[in-house]
């Protein structure tokens, strides 16, 4: 999409999907024939200096991730965020040599997502200590940005 836009009133004299189509508008209504001695003369009478400017239809990259947060699509969300990089170790945090910790992490988010808000039965159901959970919990939200909107005392 481009549009016509006055350089200095900034109004918008017409809008087309490509150039050639602006072009051909601009030139239909802004060219006149004068007929002099000595043959036809074509002026170009435009109101003003005008320029041509694509219009970014496309939103940046982070505004994209934050309406998808604002929807609620996180599937999409951590689809984007993540890549091709390898879930476990990106979701569940360093420890790609210790498959105790992500276990202990995919058990405290399972837990959570049950409707366990509390912290204490959490630490009880998975047997560590509370500290342990908070610190898991602050790990999980940096990927899973709904743990933040749950509205638990997390």
């Amino acid at each position: 999409m481009f549009k016509l836009i006055g350089n200095v009133s900034k109004k918008v004299y017409y809008e087309a999907e490509n150039v050639s189509d602006l072009n051909k508008w601009r030139l239909d209504n802004f060219t006149e024939d004068h007929h002099r001695k000595g043959g036809a003369v074509t002026s170009y009478e435009a109101p003003e200096a005008m320029i041509i400017v694509k219009v970014k239809a496309n939103k940046s990259r982070r505004e994209y991730l934050n309406d998808l947060l604002d929807i609620g699509n996180y599937k999409e969300y951590r689809r984007i965020t993540m890549g091709k990089s390898n879930r476990d170790i990106e979701i569940y945090g360093g420890g790609k040599d210790n498959p105790e910790l992500i276990n202990r992490r995919k058990e405290i988010e399972k837990l959570f997502r049950q409707g366990i808000t509390s912290i204490a039965e959490i630490a009880d159901e998975v047997h560590v200590a509370i500290s342990t959970v908070n610190h898991d919990f602050r790990v999980l939200r940096k990927t899973y940005p709904e743990l933040r909107q749950k509205g638990a005392r997390l």
